[in-house]
């Protein structure tokens, strides 16, 4: 079942890889097969669920790990909406300005 709150678990996956400066291919020690089971795995609350390790970042970015986090839930209902995703990078961007 494909809804908004699997996309938002796409979209921690999409941060994961942003952290990783895209140098990491997620559950790149993985098959494709064992990907698939391992999802199932979490979708049917069972067994042990491999989750993506946490990248070694800096303290600045935690909170942006921690949304991560959030994203990746076991439970649909539990994850953030991308409302609740969108007010959050609002608030982290507030005041930047980029170095010119």
């Amino acid at each position: 079942k494909y809804t908004t709150k699997s996309d938002v678990w796409s979209f921690g996956v999409t941060l994961w890889e942003i952290l990783h400066l895209a140098r990491r291919r997620p559950f790149d020690s993985l098959t494709d097969a064992e990907v698939v089971e391992n999802l199932g795995q979490l979708y049917r609350d069972e067994g042990d669920f491999l989750f993506l390790p946490r990248p070694a970042i800096p303290p600045a970015t935690k909170d942006i790990v921690d949304l991560m986090g959030e994203c990746w839930r076991r439970h649909e209902t539990e994850r953030p909406s991308f409302r609740e995703i969108h007010l959050f990078l609002q608030r982290k961007t507030l005041g930047y300005a980029p170095v010119t």
